[in-house]
Protein backbone atom coordinates (compact mmCIF):
# COMPACT_ATOMS: atom_id res chain seq x y z
CA UNK A 1 0.00 0.00 0.00
CA UNK A 2 1.38 3.58 -1.16
CA UNK A 3 1.32 6.31 1.70
CA UNK A 4 -1.33 9.34 0.85
CA UNK A 5 0.78 11.31 3.18
CA UNK A 6 2.75 14.37 1.64
CA UNK A 7 6.00 15.51 3.17
CA UNK A 8 6.10 19.20 4.46
CA UNK A 9 8.41 21.79 5.71
CA UNK A 10 8.36 22.60 9.50
CA UNK A 11 9.23 26.10 10.37
CA UNK A 12 10.47 27.07 13.84
CA UNK A 13 10.55 30.39 14.54
CA UNK A 14 12.32 31.73 17.77
CA UNK A 15 11.69 35.74 18.77
CA UNK A 16 12.97 37.49 21.34
CA UNK A 17 12.06 41.05 22.35
CA UNK A 18 13.44 42.52 24.91
CA UNK A 19 13.69 46.33 25.73
CA UNK A 20 16.13 47.85 28.77
CA UNK A 21 16.08 51.74 28.67
CA UNK A 22 14.55 52.32 25.52
CA UNK A 23 16.89 50.20 24.15
CA UNK A 24 15.42 47.38 21.53
CA UNK A 25 17.38 44.00 21.99
CA UNK A 26 16.24 40.87 20.58
CA UNK A 27 15.29 39.36 16.94
CA UNK A 28 14.07 36.35 15.57
CA UNK A 29 15.58 33.12 13.96
CA UNK A 30 13.79 30.91 11.59
CA UNK A 31 15.15 27.63 10.93
CA UNK A 32 13.33 25.16 8.13
CA UNK A 33 12.95 21.27 8.38
CA UNK A 34 12.10 19.81 5.25
CA UNK A 35 10.87 16.95 4.19
CA UNK A 36 8.57 15.94 7.57
CA UNK A 37 6.31 12.88 7.21
CA UNK A 38 5.76 12.43 10.72
CA UNK A 39 4.66 14.92 13.65
CA UNK A 40 3.15 13.59 17.47
CA UNK A 41 1.59 16.22 19.61
CA UNK A 42 0.00 15.44 22.85
CA UNK A 43 -0.33 16.71 26.33
CA UNK A 44 0.82 14.24 29.42
CA UNK A 45 0.29 14.26 33.02
CA UNK A 46 3.55 13.65 34.52
CA UNK A 47 3.75 12.26 37.96
CA UNK A 48 6.27 11.97 40.87
CA UNK A 49 6.96 8.55 41.69
CA UNK A 50 9.12 7.51 39.00
CA UNK A 51 10.24 8.83 35.00
CA UNK A 52 8.32 8.00 32.67
CA UNK A 53 9.11 7.27 29.24
CA UNK A 54 7.91 10.47 27.07
CA UNK A 55 9.46 9.50 24.05
CA UNK A 56 11.34 6.65 22.48
CA UNK A 57 12.67 6.86 18.99
CA UNK A 58 14.71 4.02 19.10
CA UNK A 59 11.96 1.62 19.84
CA UNK A 60 9.56 3.35 17.76
CA UNK A 61 12.03 3.02 14.74
CA UNK A 62 12.55 6.28 14.36
CA UNK A 63 15.76 7.58 15.74
CA UNK A 64 17.55 8.48 12.39
CA UNK A 65 14.70 10.60 11.26
CA UNK A 66 14.34 12.67 13.98
CA UNK A 67 14.52 16.70 12.99
CA UNK A 68 13.02 18.53 15.70
CA UNK A 69 11.36 17.59 19.34
CA UNK A 70 10.17 20.53 21.86
CA UNK A 71 8.58 19.87 25.45
CA UNK A 72 6.53 22.63 27.21
CA UNK A 73 5.83 22.19 31.19
CA UNK A 74 1.69 24.07 31.19
CA UNK A 75 2.41 23.82 34.75
CA UNK A 76 2.30 27.35 36.57
CA UNK A 77 3.59 26.39 39.61
CA UNK A 78 5.70 23.31 39.59
CA UNK A 79 9.07 21.58 37.88
CA UNK A 80 9.28 18.64 35.49
CA UNK A 81 12.98 17.08 35.82
CA UNK A 82 13.56 16.16 32.04
CA UNK A 83 15.78 13.08 31.48
CA UNK A 84 17.20 12.72 28.08
CA UNK A 85 19.35 9.49 26.94
CA UNK A 86 21.77 8.49 23.77
CA UNK A 87 22.42 5.29 22.07
CA UNK A 88 25.28 4.92 25.33
CA UNK A 89 22.86 4.90 27.37
CA UNK A 90 24.29 7.87 28.95
CA UNK A 91 21.85 10.57 29.82
CA UNK A 92 21.24 13.85 31.24
CA UNK A 93 18.92 16.38 33.01
CA UNK A 94 17.32 19.54 32.27
CA UNK A 95 15.73 21.26 34.93
CA UNK A 96 12.04 22.42 33.42
CA UNK A 97 10.48 25.32 35.43
CA UNK A 98 6.70 26.28 34.97
CA UNK A 99 5.63 27.45 32.02
CA UNK A 100 9.28 26.77 30.35
CA UNK A 101 10.16 25.03 27.47
CA UNK A 102 13.18 22.81 26.19
CA UNK A 103 13.81 21.99 22.33
CA UNK A 104 15.97 20.31 20.68
CA UNK A 105 16.41 20.77 16.98
CA UNK A 106 19.54 17.94 16.13
CA UNK A 107 19.60 14.81 17.23
CA UNK A 108 23.18 14.55 18.11
CA UNK A 109 24.91 15.05 21.44
CA UNK A 110 28.01 14.62 23.83
CA UNK A 111 27.68 13.17 27.62
CA UNK A 112 31.47 12.73 28.96
CA UNK A 113 31.49 13.58 32.38
CA UNK A 114 34.56 14.90 33.87
CA UNK A 115 36.08 15.16 30.47
CA UNK A 116 38.02 17.70 29.37
CA UNK A 117 37.91 16.96 26.12
CA UNK A 118 35.07 16.08 23.42
CA UNK A 119 34.15 12.99 22.91
CA UNK A 120 31.77 12.41 20.16
CA UNK A 121 28.76 13.10 19.75
CA UNK A 122 26.00 10.09 19.89
CA UNK A 123 22.33 10.02 19.14
CA UNK A 124 19.12 10.58 21.62
CA UNK A 125 17.24 7.83 21.62
CA UNK A 126 14.81 8.78 24.82
CA UNK A 127 13.38 11.08 26.20
CA UNK A 128 11.52 10.53 30.09
CA UNK A 129 9.59 13.20 32.47
CA UNK A 130 9.13 13.12 36.05
CA UNK A 131 7.40 15.86 38.06
CA UNK A 132 9.29 17.22 41.49
CA UNK A 133 6.65 17.87 43.91
CA UNK A 134 3.48 17.68 42.29
CA UNK A 135 1.67 16.29 39.46
CA UNK A 136 2.35 18.38 35.93
CA UNK A 137 1.33 18.46 32.53
CA UNK A 138 3.73 18.18 29.78
CA UNK A 139 3.39 19.42 26.05
CA UNK A 140 5.95 17.07 23.21
CA UNK A 141 5.72 17.62 19.77
CA UNK A 142 8.38 15.46 17.66
CA UNK A 143 8.84 15.96 14.15
CA UNK A 144 10.62 13.17 12.11
CA UNK A 145 10.99 12.50 7.93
Amino acid sequence: MATTVTTSDLTVSITESYTLNGVEYGGTVNKVFSDNGEVVKRIMRIGISSFANVFDYATEGIQADFKYFRVTNLDDTNFINIQLFNDNSDAFWVKLKAGESFMMMDNEYDINEGAATFGGFNELTKIAAQADTAECDLEIISVTA
